[in-house]
């Protein structure tokens, strides 16, 4: 019924040479803060962040709003469209020399 397990609700990738903290917040299509949380992102690294159950559900076709902040300084707000369990939003920082930058990918 459900198709498989669910892609992460984000990853975070640290395109950098330094290690940068991120907050991300997640807003519903109610503006109601769905998460809030900050991760400490070491040179070149990942985090993957799972999805809660609000956010599994297959048959919800929702907008959210991704407001990252990167070391208390650089902010990007995006909405975004999860129409499903297997798309999941990338957070790049520093590609291609972009500080912030928010996608969704597809996940097979």
């Amino acid at each position: 019924m459900f198709g498989g397990s669910a892609a992460p609700l984000f990853v975070i990738h640290n395109h950098d040479d330094k290690s940068h903290e991120v907050t991300v917040e997640v807003f519903d299509q109610n503006n109601n803060s769905i998460i809030n949380e900050t991760h400490t992102l070491e040179r070149r690294s990942d985090f993957t962040r799972s999805r809660p159950l609000i956010v599994r559900l297959p048959w919800e076709d929702i907008e959210y709003t991704f407001k990252v902040t990167m070391d208390k300084q650089i902010t990007n707000v995006t909405k975004v469209e999860i129409p499903d369990r297997k798309t999941s939003v990338n957070i790049r920082l520093y590609y291609e020399i972009i500080p912030i930058t928010i996608t969704t990918v597809k996940w097979m």
